[in-house]
């Protein structure tokens, strides 16, 4: 029960991430719990939804603060200043209500230097988060980012738009590629700390990759050779493309 986990935990802030789909679901929880007991947890709500609507996101009472782009650098500053008690008004990202009922509506930051993150702490989840079925069977899978972003222009897709924004307002590229050594790095903790056994490389294009740099991926790769799931645009597959020859180097 979302509720009683709240008050168990007793958090300082609640962050959703919403799509267009789950937008009114993450409201309608967020409304639910300020219905039911008075408290004074921070709310901020992020995800593609809010980037392209945030003044939509913005508007619903039960949302303290929206961010427009990407949340890895701005979340941090956010609970690092909650925690020193430091004030949080002037944070990249960050639409925020103030307590006196003035708005502040920040610009969004250059995109985040990926190959920068940290590995992801999966030891925030139960245990039971981690199995997948694959192929009829059931695998400890983990998520690893390969890219962010698309080179692509799918028109039902939010990638070109958010290549759009962050070009008109940052002069930065969103699509961006992680180095391999990042990748290896990523791999071998998956191994290593979390006992991983399929792995799902994180793209909106895998094989938005160069032959070159295909190639170096697919040499570091054969040190572990783990199932792998993906997905990728289908010219990426085709012969016109070298498809083929892009496939048979990731066997």
């Amino acid at each position: 029960d979302f509720t009683q986990k709240v008050q168990t935990f007793s958090p300082d802030l609640i962050a959703v991430s919403v799509t267009e789909s789950t937008f009114l679901r993450g409201v309608s929880l967020l409304n639910h719990l300020r219905l039911i007991k008075k408290h004074n947890i921070l709310t901020i709500m992020g995800g593609v939804f809010p980037t392209f609507a945030p003044d939509r996101a913005f508007r619903e009472p039960s949302v303290d603060i929206v961010c427009v782009g990407e949340g890895d650098v701005a979340l941090v500053e956010l609970c690092e200043n909650l925690e020193r008690s430091k004030d949080f008004s002037r944070i990249s990202n960050l639409w925020i209500k103030k307590p006196d009922g003035t708005t502040v509506k920040n610009t969004i930051g250059s995109a985040v230097d990926i190959n920068s993150l940290p590995a992801i702490d999966f030891s925030i989840f139960e245990d039971d988060r981690f199995y997948r079925p694959m192929r009829g069977k059931s695998y400890r899978m983990f998520p690893i980012e390969t890219h962010r972003g698309c080179p692509y222009t799918c028109t039902f897709c939010n990638s070109p738009s958010q290549n759009v924004l962050y070009d008109a307002q940052t002069q930065s590229n969103f699509f961006r590629k992680a180095s391999v050594e990042k990748i290896r790095e990523e791999i071998v903790n998956f191994k290593n700390q979390w006992n991983g056994e399929y792995i799902f490389f994180w793209a909106d294009t895998f094989l938005a990759w160069s032959s070159k740099e295909l190639a170096e991926f697919c040499e570091m790769y054969s040190e572990f050779k783990f199932p792998f799931w993906c997905q990728s645009r289908s010219e990426t597959v085709s012969d016109a493309a070298g498809g083929y020859q892009k496939l048979k180097m990731l066997k």
